[in-house]
């Protein structure tokens, strides 16, 4: 996993055409369009390494996470005023009334998973909020969609990792010892 440090023209190229894929999807186009479109999409693509493909592709699907826990939020604000209820000490993170759905690659999931039970480092790309792209050694200590709980080698502290925030993910022949706690 080589470490991409900073975007390209290209890859801000093939971001937007991939946003606008997305954007597209959920409107009723003429399928020539589509096509048209999905051309554009593969032609800036080919222009990329696999790695920038896996770094615009897990920024689409953030960008998409993003923008619907905006859009849930602003629908908590609204439906919470004609509610009537004035409680302004009420958390909205611990509703389960209505809860955004994390997109996250499953397959990095079940790696991260089969690690957790292997008791083996994985190494991960991964895109934080703070830090941006990094490569990290974690030991997977738990797994609970879309988070993963382990020890960072980077940070050398127990981290949480939000799946939608893993580019690649790789397991690794290290195996690890989960120390107990308290």
């Amino acid at each position: 996993m080589k470490k991409t440090l900073k975007y390209t023209k290209e890859m801000h190229e093939y971001l937007a055409w991939r946003l606008f894929r997305e954007m597209y999807g959920a409107t009723e186009w003429a399928k020539e369009e589509a096509n048209e479109i999905d051309g554009f999409v593969k032609e800036a693509g080919s222009l990329l390494t696999d790695d920038e493909i896996k770094l615009v592709e897990n920024r689409v699907r953030r960008m998409k996470n993003e923008y619907g826990e905006q859009k849930l939020e602003e629908l908590r604000e609204q439906y919470w005023d004609e509610l009537g209820d004035d409680d302004e000490d009420y958390d909205y993170g611990n509703d389960d009334f209505i809860k955004f759905e994390v997109d996250y690659n499953e397959k990095f999931y079940e790696i991260w998973k089969s690690s957790v039970a292997k008791r083996q480092t994985v190494k991960l790309k991964y895109d934080s909020t703070t830090s941006g792209v990094s490569d990290r050694l974690v030991d997977p200590y738990k797994s609970s969609a879309p988070y993963g709980e382990g020890y960072c080698h980077k940070r050398k502290e127990v981290r949480k990792f939000r799946f939608d925030r893993v580019i690649d993910i790789e397991m690794t022949d290290k195996k690890f010892v989960k120390p107990k706690i308290g």
